[in-house]
């Protein structure tokens, strides 16, 4: 059996667990839950009060105006950052 067939069966089976409720589906966690999740981590408190001052979006975060605040230069998701 080649690698291709058995990614593919290995898939079907695990959508039919997920589909029975064998297997829970990962859930992405909003840079607010990280924080509340890990509260001594700095950088998930920054992601999350830029979070929050964005009106919850990210794509704002990225071009933000407010140069003014303290946590301007240290933003995440800043334009030319993978």
């Amino acid at each position: 059996m080649t690698v291709n067939l058995k990614m593919k069966q290995g898939l079907k089976e695990y959508q039919q667990k997920l589909k029975l409720g064998l297997v829970e589906k990962h859930k992405s966690l909003d840079p607010i839950q990280k924080a509340k999740k890990n509260p001594k981590s700095l950088r998930f408190a920054i992601n999350a009060k830029c979070f929050d001052c964005c009106c919850f979006q990210k794509p704002e975060v990225k071009y933000c105006t407010a140069v003014n605040c303290p946590l301007h230069h240290l933003r995440p998701w800043q334009p030319g950052t993978p």
